[in-house]
């Protein structure tokens, strides 16, 4: 099966298409990104805060030192837990890139195809104009009695 202009035409817009879908992909996975950023943010916020409110006070209740040191370990986990979905988000995030640009090259591939094809049906239109030109031209001026 030849790939005919109409049928590279499809192609070129389904893979406009893909391209567009996995743009959308691209950027869920950024906001995706951006959202676990703001939350390791967040938790560091939380544990400068409890940091600088701890070093503060003067006198030291055990109960309060006690509920600090507890409060501080879970903040610490969810640090940890957040840098490693933030990890996970960036490597999402380098992957659909990567996969928007392969789409993005299948597409530039297609439309090129389509453009030299499109180039080379018009050569062989002109091609067969002149044909029929030259045809034409031989056979009005072609002696009438005798042959040429």
């Amino acid at each position: 099966m030849t790939l005919t202009p109409q049928r590279l035409k499809r192609l070129v817009k389904q893979r406009e298409r893909l391209e567009k879908l996995q743009e959308g992909e691209l950027a869920e996975a950024l906001r995706l990104f951006r959202k676990r950023e703001d939350s390791l943010n967040e938790s560091l916020g939380n544990r400068e805060q409890l940091m600088d409110t701890a070093a503060a006070e003067g006198p030291l209740d055990m109960a309060d030192f006690i509920a600090a040191g507890a409060y501080l370990r879970r903040v610490d986990r969810e640090i940890g837990a957040r840098r490693a979905a933030l990890e996970h988000s960036a490597i999402d995030v380098e992957e659909e890139r990567n996969e928007l640009l392969l789409r993005r090259r299948d597409r530039k591939a297609m439309e090129t195809l389509l453009e030299k094809r499109l180039e080379d049906e018009r050569i062989e239109r002109a091609r067969a104009d002149m044909r029929l030109i030259d045809e034409l031209a031989t056979t009005r001026w072609r002696p009438r009695g005798g042959t040429a």
